[in-house]
C-alpha cells in the first residue's frame, strides 16, 4: 500500500496532464475554480484512506468533525458552558479518530468514488453555475484524483 505522499505525487502527474489538455482545448476560463478543483483532486487522492486509523486524512477529519459538532452543541445545547467545550471536543475527536473501520472497504470502491465525485462536482456546479461541458470536465478531473488512489492501491 503506497503512502499518502506517493498518492499525491502520482496525482500531481495526472493533474499536469489534465491541465495541459484543458489549456489546449480551451476548456478552462476560470483559474480560481481550477485551483479549487486541483485542491479537491489532491484531497480525493488521499481521501479513501480515511478508513485507516493511522491515516493523516483521518486525523484531519477527526479534528474538523469534532470542532463542528462541538460548536454546534455550544450554540444549540442548554448546557453551553465553556467548561464543556474541551470535553465535548475530546470525546468527539476520540469517537471519529478511533471508530473501528475496515480498510479498503466502501471508500476503496469504484462506485463510491464515482458517486462521491459526482456529489462534489454537483455542489461546485451549483456554486459556480457550471455548463454541462464544464460539469463533465470537472467531474472527470475530480474522479481521476480519486481513482488515482484506487489505481495505486491495486498495483
Amino acid at each position: 500500500m503506497p503512502k499518502w505522499k506517493v498518492h499525491l505525487l502520482f496525482n500531481s502527474i495526472l493533474i499536469f496532464i489534465w491541465i495541459q489538455l484543458f489549456l489546449r482545448l480551451n476548456l478552462v476560463n476560470d483559474y480560481l475554480l481550477l485551483i479549487i478543483m486541483i485542491f479537491f483532486s489532491y484531497f480525493l487522492s488521499i481521501f479513501p484512506d480515511i478508513d485507516t486509523s493511522k491515516s493523516p486524512i483521518r486525523r484531519l477529519f477527526a479534528v474538523v468533525f469534532a470542532s463542528v459538532f462541538t460548536v454546534y452543541l455550544f450554540f444549540n445545547s442548554p448546557l453551553n458552558s465553556l467548561f464543556l467545550l474541551p470535553t465535548c471536543f475530546i470525546l468527539f475527536y476520540i469517537l471519529f479518530r478511533f471508530f473501528p473501520t475496515k480498510h479498503r472497504g466502501i471508500t476503496h470502491n469504484f462506485w463510491f468514488s464515482a458517486i462521491f465525485s459526482f456529489i462534489i462536482t454537483t455542489i461546485f456546479g451549483i456554486i459556480f453555475n457550471f455548463s454541462l461541458i464544464n460539469f463533465i470536465v470537472y467531474f472527470l478531473f475530480i474522479l481521476s484524483g480519486y481513482l488515482s488512489h484506487l489505481f495505486l492501491d491495486m498495483i
